[in-house]
């Protein structure tokens, strides 16, 4: 490097840009505590590639010569991912300019924020990198219904008390008790689906707050960086956040969803239960007590959820009195945003391995299904079927029947053909009472849509199986438009900067045709 263009750098480098007209020096305890340096990392790249699109759109405008565009493309491609940001320049966004403006001076890096705003700029920013977190979050949703489905297919006809209150209800099959989170989850995904379309949505071009008296080419910048359509209202475009609390509902409402299945986890892996098994991989022990598995994955998830739920709850306060358009408030919101994106992906991604690796007791769910007060519904039906009695008064008769037997310590089994009749009223066989009370036959019997009969768990898993396959070519379609947003963004930067190395003159606004072309 040269000792001019040295000499150029330290003349033209500005150690707070922002201060240097309107205001005095800014108080370094005031720079610390409303930076957002420490979390603006990631945003980066994003950051990078909306200025590269707004310089690219300036130049085909005519607003900025190709000189001047060339040099800030070229600057802005070598901006280091690791770039040292300064506290007192308060965010990415003047880091960017501030190191354009050392690298090219004030005449040519000043030039950057012509036509925008940081305001309309984190917005865009922000929605560029949270499509890329929501591809990651449907991945890990992907994972679990892998998992899900595969415990399900397995167990599809595994037998196991059903619940309602906590309390057994009717026999069910494994399969279709996972089937039912798997379904739960499922509808997540296309909640996701709806939001990134959301998300997706270019807010570039409506600068601070009323947009510019340049003759901006708002579609083209979407164009550049992969948006679907333009965000129109230059207020709405950089003030709303309802982008970023769908995106914590979302992972609210997929861990809410989760956590009911991390609870279950946690108890039939208990004594109490045992019906399942967590992997030693999954597990911890005791410190005092040596004999112990605790399932702390789990627990752990039920944790996260709450902050999770925290997160959304904190962000909806702080925008529920904010005036429009644009306050430094919406800052701190996104600090809520990446807090609840970051926890929901760790933790579906690893409830998918704990439920992968999971065995279920098949004995014990089984001994779990030979309560014949499991059947009592069952009973209750076969004596509408047969005897043509009303269901409400067979459902007394058989809750009658369920009570006697509590008062014997009887089941229906033990009961004597004589006492069946004294409390039902009707003439039932221990043959009838067998195949009532047998779990493979009531299930079988089960030919509704949606019913625990194996058969039609089994069909449903592999039915299931066509839903992730179209999951997974929805999340390449995003992806590969995120991807080729970012060749068409480089490649036209690079048509540019090829235009000023060969002709390196002014050109006119005539030839924005000509790079486009």
């Amino acid at each position: 490097m040269t000792k001019l263009v040295t000499k150029l750098k330290q003349k033209n480098y500005a150690k707070d840009i922002l201060h240097t007209g309107r205001l005095g020096a800014f108080s370094t305890s005031a720079a610390k505590y409303t930076s957002s340096i420490d979390i603006d990392g990631r945003l980066l790249s994003a950051v990078v590639s909306v200025n590269a699109a707004h310089v690219i759109m300036l130049f085909e405008q005519g607003i900025i010569d190709q000189p001047i565009a060339g040099r800030l493309l070229r600057a802005l491609k070598g901006i280091p991912p690791d770039l040292d940001m300064k506290t007192e320049l308060e965010d990415v966004h003047m880091n960017v300019e501030d190191y354009l403006i050392s690298e090219l001076g004030k005449d040519t890096g000043g030039m950057l924020n012509l036509g925008k705003s940081r305001n309309d700029q984190v917005a865009t920013a922000l929605r560029i990198a949270v499509r890329e977190q929501l591809i990651l979050l449907g991945n890990s949703i992907v994972m679990i219904e892998k998992a899900l489905l595969s415990q399900a297919a397995r167990n599809a006809g595994s037998p196991m008390p059903g619940y309602t209150h906590l309390q057994r209800g009717q026999p069910v099959t494994v399969g279709h008790h996972l089937l039912a989170h798997f379904d739960s989850v499922n509808r997540d995904f296309s909640r996701l689906v709806d939001c990134y379309l959301r998300v997706n949505e270019c807010p570039m071009g409506a600068g601070a707050l009323a947009s510019s008296g340049f003759n901006l080419d708002r579609e083209r910048v979407a164009e550049l960086l992969g948006f679907d359509s333009v965000l129109e209202n230059s207020l709405d475009a950089v003030s709303s956040r309802d982008f970023a609390t769908e995106v914590m509902y979302l992972c609210a409402q997929i861990m809410t969803d989760l956590s009911r299945l991390a609870e279950e986890i946690i108890l039939w892996t208990t004594k109490e239960f045992s019906f399942s098994e967590i992997s030693d991989k999954h597990a911890s022990t005791s410190s005092m007590m040596p004999q112990k598995k605790n399932a702390i994955v789990p627990e752990i998830f039920r944790a996260r959820t709450s902050q999770v739920i925290g997160d959304l709850v904190g962000a909806m306060g702080l925008l529920k009195a904010l005036p429009l358009s644009y306050n430094l408030d919406l800052q701190e919101l996104t600090r809520n945003m990446w807090s609840a994106l970051d926890k929901t992906s760790s933790s579906v991604s690893v409830l998918a391995e704990v439920i992968d690796a999971m065995k279920f007791n098949t004995e014990t769910l089984l001994a779990a299904t030979s309560d014949d007060f499991l059947y009592a519904t069952e009973l209750a039906e076969y004596l509408v079927r047969k005897f043509k009695l009303p269901f409400r008064e067979a459902h007394g008769r058989v809750g009658k029947l369920v009570k006697y037997c509590i008062s014997k310590s009887k089941q229906f089994k033990d009961l004597s053909t004589e006492e069946i009749l004294q409390i039902l009223e009707v003439e039932i066989s221990q043959k009838e009472l067998g195949s009532i009370t047998d779990p493979g036959k009531t299930l079988q019997r089960r030919s509704t849509t949606g019913s625990p009969n194996p058969k039609l768990v089994s069909a449903s898993a592999k039915k299931r199986l066509l839903e992730i396959a179209k999951h997974e070519r929805t999340l390449y379609s995003f992806q590969r438009g995120i991807s080729e947003s970012k060749k068409l963004l480089w490649s036209t930067a690079d048509r540019i900067k090829k235009v000023g190395a060969a002709h390196g003159v002014r050109l006119s606004e005539g030839s924005s045709t000509e790079v486009k072309n």
